[in-house]
């Protein structure tokens, strides 16, 4: 009896699944209990909850970043898109140009216009995707101020406020939001055509020629993948906020790409899942609550997030190669 359950162990421990996200949550647990022991508040459902409700936003963003960076690209607008996004949302309703039912359509339209273009331009012209999106970014958070006058833009309805800072059976609402975009991503990259086109594209580009994938539209429909679902952060973002800033979403690529990569997304491209994105994303998390928890300078913050982001890029790199 003991034998086969030992048995049952280490099938369990050489599972693919578990060997490929087995010492991320190890990580995640070493770092919480460390964290645990520091601030007794940190275990409470209601901090778990807030963590939770944190990564909603990035966590979003990280989602529609996995399938560019899976094509080997880069998306440095999404933070901008998200901005953009909540700001057209919250300008809409409070000027009365557009109820609510069609601002938010509105705001996803500009996102998957914004992923459309970026994906474009970066396939037919092979435009390096950090320089595109890059000049993107620049642009669009020019748009953000105008879209903003140059200020917040406050007094949002309580619908809209609910929409961020609600609950639903006592799980906040952006949560739900996020767990229906991790699952809808993780089933089109892993059970359909376009996601597994997504994986050939980024592994092999030239085996995926020959086997008749149309990688151009394979990485345009990414980008727009990116784009839409920053939209769909952004409009959260704005309702946890109350309010939409001209700077909303700023530096959030570099959250987005950190939860990636932490996750297991190579960024040469062609693996990783969004099953780790979410790992990542709770990890950083994780870091974000418990440096605040123990009162940690905003700036030594910036200073670990950095250190802790190149530290998981070079782990990826060294990862692909040894593959």
């Amino acid at each position: 009896m003991k034998r086969e359950n030992k048995n049952a162990l280490q099938r369990r421990l050489d599972h693919p699944t578990f060997r490929s996200y087995g010492g991320l949550i190890l990580i995640i647990l070493v770092v919480g209990i460390l964290i645990a022991l520091r601030s007794p508040n940190f275990l409470t459902t209601r901090n778990i909850l807030n963590i939770l409700r944190q990564i909603s936003v990035y966590g979003i963003l990280a989602a529609g970043m996995a399938f560019v960076i899976i094509t080997g690209g880069i998306d440095l607008s999404v933070g901008a898109v998200a901005g953009l996004s909540g700001a057209i949302v919250a300008q809409c309703i409070t000027k009365d140009i557009l109820p609510f039912y069609l601002a938010v359509p509105a705001a996803l339209i500009v996102g998957l216009a914004v992923g459309y273009l970026n994906g474009f331009l970066i396939s037919r012209f092979n435009i390096p995707p950090f320089a595109m999106t890059l000049g993107v970014q620049i642009s669009l958070r020019g748009a953000c101020y105008l879209v903003c006058e140059g200020k917040p833009i406050g007094n949002l309805p309580p619908y809209m406020e609910k929409l961020g800072l609600g609950s639903t059976l006592g799980i906040p609402t952006p949560i739900y939001f996020l767990i229906a975009v991790l699952i809808l991503s993780g089933i089109i990259l892993s059970k359909t055509t376009f996601g597994r086109s997504v994986y050939a594209v980024g592994g092999n580009p030239q085996a995926a020629f020959h086997a008749g994938i149309n990688s151009k539209r394979i990485i345009t429909m990414a980008y727009c993948a990116s784009g839409l679902l920053s939209a769909i952060a952004g409009i959260i973002l704005t309702a946890r906020n109350a309010s939409a800033q001209p700077t909303g979403g700023q530096s959030f690529e570099t959250e987005a790409i950190a939860a990636c990569v932490m996750g297991g997304i190579a960024m040469s491209g062609g693996s990783g899942s969004i099953i780790g994105v979410f790992l990542g994303a709770l990890l950083l998390g994780i870091i974000n609550n418990g440096m605040n928890l123990l009162y940690i300078s905003s700036y030594w913050q910036m200073v670990i997030k950095g250190l802790i982001i190149i530290g998981a890029i070079l782990y990826s790199i060294l990862s692909s190669k040894k593959k």
